[in-house]
């Protein structure tokens, strides 16, 4: 498995879905904001330092470049820290889902909403926070589409993730349509 955890639980005539991210990917995440932080405090001192001793003409250019890129720095660092972990009931007798997102900051909820209203459930390669993955994901007919997870693929094959034989056999086992990461 990748970075992430996806763990497919049975409890009461419902099939959970969890996905939640590992220690390392948390650390690393963790790591990178502050690395990033580093990046935006020598940024903004450069700046400063651009504004007190250079020239009027070349600091008004200068200055404002730094200060955007600083502001870059600050959205990558927090980026990584954004990102929720899912958790996904299936009720096959209700033959409903509903996918709850629980960040950093905030939770929702999203549905229940009915299996006739799904499109499919499959996987396919993406970008997660600038990294390669296989992206679990729940499409529905009026065109939305459900993040359910994602794991980390980097160079390697898509059907090396235990991602996609996992969301393969419940999708036979729920009796939805969709299709997989090749």
């Amino acid at each position: 498995m990748g970075d992430g955890g996806l763990d497919l639980l049975r409890r009461d005539g419902k099939i959970i879905l969890v996905f939640e991210r590992g220690p390392d990917q948390r650390a690393r995440a963790t790591i990178h904001s502050l690395f990033m932080g580093g990046i935006t405090a020598a940024l903004l001192y450069a700046a400063v330092l651009v504004i007190l001793h250079t020239d009027p003409a070349n600091s008004a250019l200068m200055a404002p470049f730094m200060v955007g890129c600083a502001g870059f720095a600050v959205w990558n660092g927090i980026e990584p820290q954004l990102q929720p972990d899912y958790t996904t009931v299936f009720d096959p007798a209700a033959r409903t889902a509903t996918v709850t997102e629980s960040g950093s900051f905030s939770s929702r909820q999203r549905g229940p909403v009915s299996f006739d209203d799904v499109a499919g459930l499959g996987t396919r390669i993406g970008y997660v926070v600038n990294r390669r993955s296989v992206i679990v994901w729940l499409l529905l007919k009026n065109g939305e589409e459900w993040r359910l997870g994602h794991d980390a693929i980097w160079l390697r094959q898509a059907t090396a993730s235990q991602f996609v034989p996992m969301i393969a056999k419940l999708r036979g086992e729920l009796g939805l349509g969709g299709k997989d990461a090749e």
